[in-house]
């Protein structure tokens, strides 16, 4: 997401029981932690990846720009969500982004191509001052201050149908696989001396359907997390304003949105991270379902020891009725509170 823009969201229908997700078309920029533990030391074979598992220390506990904002949370984000795109690039660090490193917090940074380019043309190397000159501000940050590691993904969501103007998937691949050569030319990637760690995200969407997440990987050489972005959403996209409500009694489980990827990752990256960067849930009739859910997360991710970030996205979306805002949701909030002080979530960058 970006300020302009927060959010375009594309619903996907989520396996038997119909639920849709949220799968976050975002471009733009949105205003993030090391992943727990120091990386490995020593030598890194080809396709290996130094960032450490969740439980090696716990999971980063974060959110968007708004996320900080939750006057109940009852503690600073370990890890904040933004977005920029080539365009901004000379921008970095934003206001977002500087508050949130000042506050302790690493990042989860996006670079996006922007409305006028697309892949191809990122994979020519036509933005590479831009691009290079990002990843060199961002590396800066990171030593700046006093950070091992900052995140970074290129155009997140590339499965997301706002995308599908950019180029084919082997094109994204091509495009990331250029910008991350970039970084590793310059010594700014994590496993040559520099701060900066590869988190590639697609929409829930992407793990669901067969065959798209193959399509969009860069290579395990050229990734060291894998993302995941998914919301409760219900019928929330096909209302084009206000604030939609579930009717349901009841959320999803956590696996219905988040297990598809967490099977694929560990057959396609085994010994690789997954983070959530972006998750929420709309508000539902029955005011506990939403805190219900949040509960929910809380045990799932904290039984599955490839997670190691979860990133609440704490916004209305600016295209249709999906709010996933908890800012007057007291119970929710309470839920997303005693995440943030569960033993599990205690990561810091």
């Amino acid at each position: 997401m970006f300020p302009a823009r927060r959010r375009a969201a594309a619903a996907a229908a989520a396996s038997l029981a119909a639920i849709t997700l949220a799968l976050a078309g975002c471009s733009g920029q949105k205003s993030t932690a090391q992943l727990a533990g120091s990386a490995a030391s020593g030598a890194t074979k080809p396709g290996a990846s130094n960032a450490p598992t969740a439980s090696s220390g716990g999971v980063l506990f974060g959110g968007d720009a708004q996320f900080s904002g939750l006057s109940g949370l009852g503690r600073s984000p370990a890890i904040v969500r933004t977005y920029d795109t080539v365009d901004t690039a000379a921008s970095f660090p934003t206001a977002e982004e500087t508050q949130a490193l000042n506050a302790g917090a690493t990042l989860l940074a996006s670079l996006g191509t922007g409305p006028d380019r697309d892949w191809a043309s990122i994979a020519a190397g036509k933005s590479d001052t831009a691009v290079l000159g990002y990843l060199r501000a961002v590396d800066n940050a990171a030593t700046t201050h006093h950070l091992n590691t900052v995140y970074v993904s290129f155009n997140h969501e590339p499965n997301a149908k706002e995308d599908a103007k950019k180029g084919s998937p082997a094109q994204f691949v091509a495009a990331w696989r250029h910008v991350h050569q970039l970084a590793a030319d310059a010594h700014l990637d994590g496993r040559n001396g520099g701060h900066l760690r590869w988190v590639w995200i697609l929409t829930a969407n992407g793990f669901h359907q067969h065959g798209t997440a193959d399509h969009y990987w860069p290579g395990a050489e050229n990734v060291d997390v894998v993302g995941v972005d998914g919301y409760v959403s219900g019928g929330c996209s096909k209302q084009a304003e206000g604030t939609y409500t579930d009717p349901s009694k009841a959320a999803p489980k956590p696996d219905t949105v988040f297990g598809a990827a967490l099977t694929w990752s560990a057959a396609h990256a085994p010994g690789k991270p997954v983070f959530i960067p972006e998750w929420g849930s709309v508000p539902f009739a029955g005011p506990e379902v939403r805190a219900s859910y949040i509960q929910a997360m809380t045990g799932y991710v904290a039984a599955h020891p490839q997670i190691g970030a979860v990133l609440y996205w704490n916004d209305h979306a600016h295209h249709d009725s999906c709010d996933y805002s908890l800012g007057s949701d007291p119970a929710a909030q309470r839920a997303l509170a005693a995440m943030g002080r569960n033993a599990h979530f205690q990561a810091h960058p």
